[in-house]
Formats: structure tokens, sequence, C-alpha cells
């Protein structure tokens, strides 16, 4: 018998990875949507679980065989529509006072997210996408649109005096953007996956990269905005592991995980001698791709040696040496994306007034006992204690240490105002090793 703990018993995987299926807009918060719903959160908890302990990917394999990582791009793809062109209407309702319910929606967009996050680490996983490849580029390059927007607006941190007093339309609208911002951080690894693949998925895939979305100059810039670090006025916060967590001193340059696969994703595309022989190297492009040589100082290099090459390579493109972009290859037939088009059709069909005023009853004109039972349905659904083990090691020291003898401290540094010293002395004694750290510390 395992020693881990099961979000899914190994007699329902084959059933719940067997009933996912396609749904329309219209049908968001029927039964059988909040039925795939809690499946979804269960299938993305149990591969979660896989992943972590290095058991067999039982999950993984259950969805490669039933076809089903299309079915899940088609899913996020619909919630996206949904987000846009009926959410508005629902929270400008003036009977919207209940906020939690609109929660199990955008929940389930960040699971599905999560579980192809998961997945697409292998390359199998991003062959079977298939011709869906198309639609998960397109809503990757918009989620980093949007994280680039969040990164530029400084991460903004909420009064808890405001959030007592906002409306049901604000504060949705922040989880919204919460839940968008985590997206864009499991899009950017997405992204990398599959940019690492693109030798097994769609011709078409490389256009859509390269001419569509620009996709390296997309990465360029996320890696200048640095969406997984905020300043704070105890100092500075890193993303890591889904969470906000003080970071003090050297920890502040430490690369995250989905730092690394950023860099790992313009790295994949830019020596992609398919990818960029279609890549017309502007000098708009070598302006703001080539700043990236700047980020990659020496605390960068040491801890992912591999991008030296990468550096080299950002030398010669700045300066125009390369061929990139001379010798374009176009296909005779260009693929386009599907998902959302069909989506659209399909509401159009339907009729928006008719899926909005459906969605009403749904979502905003609700009795209390409605409201209870599907609180009480929520409640168990996301009920994730049996993750927290599984959350990942603690690799940020959160406690405030002096950074030249260990000792708690509560000094800092006034010039980086994030590394903390026990006293005078310490600071002192520690100032020339401290000196080049400072000086990057002040520059983020």
């Amino acid at each position: 018998m395992s020693a881990y703990p099961c979000a899914v018993l190994p007699g329902e995987v084959d059933c719940f990875v067997e009933s996912l299926r396609r749904f329309q807009v219209e049908d968001i918060g029927s039964e059988s949507w909040f039925d795939q719903n809690e499946i979804v959160l269960k299938l993305t908890q149990q591969a979660f679980i896989e992943a972590t302990t290095k058991q067999e990917d039982i999950i993984k394999e259950k969805l490669l065989i039933e076809g089903k990582i299309p079915v899940l791009v088609h899913e996020a793809y619909c919630i996206l529509v949904w987000r846009m062109r009926i959410l508005p209407h629902l929270i400008d309702s003036k009977n919207a006072q209940t906020s939690f319910i609109f929660y199990s929606v955008f929940y389930y967009e960040v699971n599905i997210i999560s579980l192809l996050e998961t997945i697409l680490f292998h390359s199998s996983c991003c062959e079977a996408i298939g011709d869906t490849a198309l639609d998960l580029v397109d809503y990757c390059a918009q989620a980093l649109g949007l994280l680039i927007g969040h990164a530029n607006n400084e991460h903004r941190l909420d009064d808890s005096r405001e959030l007592k007093q906002e409306s049901t339309k604000n504060e949705v609208e922040r989880i919204m953007c919460e839940m968008s911002f985590k997206i864009g951080i499991k899009c950017v690894n997405i992204l990398s996956y599959m940019m690492n693949n693109l030798n097994v998925l769609p011709l078409s895939t490389t256009n859509r990269v390269i001419k569509t979305h620009d996709v390296p100059c997309l990465i360029a810039e996320i890696l200048h905005v640095k969406p997984w670090l905020r300043k704070t006025g105890a100092g500075f916060e890193k993303f890591q592991d889904g969470h906000w967590t003080p970071v003090h001193g050297e920890d502040v340059l430490k690369v995250t995980k989905d730092e690394a696969q950023a860099w790992f994703c313009l790295y994949a595309l830019l020596f992609n001698q398919e990818a960029m022989r279609n890549y017309e190297a502007t000098d708009f492009r070598r302006k703001e791709i080539g700043k990236c040589v700047g980020l990659l100082n020496d605390h960068i290099l040491d801890q992912v040696p591999a991008l030296s090459q990468l550096k080299q390579f950002l030398y010669a493109f700045q300066m125009g040496s390369d061929s990139t972009g001379r010798q374009q290859v176009k296909l005779m037939l260009d693929e386009l994306p599907e998902i959302k088009d069909g989506l659209l059709a399909a509401a159009e069909k339907t009729g928006w007034d008719k899926i909005t005023q459906r969605h009403l009853k749904i979502f905003v004109e609700l009795s209390q006992d409605k409201i209870g039972s599907i609180a009480k349905r929520l409640a168990v659904a996301y009920n994730t204690h049996i993750l927290e083990q599984f959350s990942g090691p603690d690799t940020i020291r959160s406690l405030k240490q002096c950074f030249s003898c260990g000792k708690p401290a509560e000094k800092k540094c006034s010039k980086c105002n994030s590394t903390y010293y026990c006293s005078r002395n310490c600071q002192i004694a520690d100032w020339t090793k401290h000196k080049e750290l400072c000086h990057h510390l002040k520059t983020l």
C-alpha cells in the first residue's frame, strides 16, 4: 500500500479521465459542469502528487491514452471566453452579492492550466496536443500580455481596510486579477515546454509563435519586468510555489523555477534554426531581445551555467551579426486555431443575451438555500490539505537573520533595504562582500 496520500483512488482514475468532455460557454455552471470542475481539481491534485513524489505518472498516461489533452485546452479557452463576454454583465448586476460562486469558475481555469503545466513537461504530452497547439499558444500569449501589465502595475498590495469595504464587483475583479497572474506564471512554463518540443508540434505552431505573437520579444519583456519579484515596504517578496514569500539578502537574487523557465524558453527559441529562419530580426527586435544581455549577470550564470551560451548569442544578435530571417520559409497551407471561433460561433447561435440571463440565475439570483448548498459542495471539493506536505521545500529564508553572523536581526542595510544585520559592527565587517550584492539589489 502506498505511503503517499491520494486525491484520486486507483479505481477512479479511468472513470474520471474518460468522463472529461468539452463544454460550451452556455454550459458553465450547470450540474454536469460542476461535476467536471471537481474531477479536474482531483486530477490536478493527483498529477501534482505523482510529479512531486516521483511516482508513476498514472494521470499523465491515462490522459494520453484517452486523447484528453486537447479537451483541457478547449476548457481553458471556454472559461476565457466566459470571463471576457459573460462575467462583466453578471458582476454589473445590482443583485450580485455573493462572490464565492464566481471563484469556482476561476479555479476551474487555474486547475486546468496547472494540470497542463504538470503534464506538458513530457515531450509525449506536447505531441499529443495536436492541432490545438495553435490555440494553446494563443491562450498563453494573451496570458503573458496580462502578466506584463500586472508587473508594470507594481503588484499593488491591497490594504486590509480597503478589502473590508470593497463591493462584490471589485472583489471579483481583484480575485480574477490574482488568478490571471497565477495563470500567466504557469503559461510561461507551458510555453517553455512547448518551445523545447517545437519539433513534435504542428508546423504552423512555429509561424504562430514567431509571426503572430512574436514570443521572443514577449519573453524578453517578461524577463525584464520580473513578475515573480516585487518590492514591499519591508523589502522584497518572490512568487514561488504559488505564494509570495519574503526574501532577504542573496535570496533576492536566487533564480526561481519560473524565472529559469522563462530563460529556457528564450534559449529554445533563439537556438531553434527552423524558428529563427522565419524570424525577421528588425532593429526593434534586436534592441528588445538584446537588452537581456544586461540581465545575465554573474549571479544568474553561476546558478544556471547553460545560459552562458545564450549570453554570447545575444551579444551577436544585438550587433546584427547573425542571419535570422534571411531565408524565410512560407508554408503552402498555414493552419489556424479553431477553438475560440468555435466557442464564439456556438454562443452566438444560442444568443449572448440568453446565455447571460441563464447565468444570472445560476451565479447571481440565488436563494439562501441554494447558496448554502453550493457553499458546502465547494468547501468539500476544495479541501486541499493532502497537498500541504508536497508544496515543495522552502528554499527561501523568511527568518530575519544577520547576514554576517546568523543571529536574529532587525536592522537593514539602508541602501538595498533587504540585507539584515544584528549590529553596526557586523554590517561594517560584511561590507566588502556585500558591496557588489548591494549594487544589484538597488537596481531591482
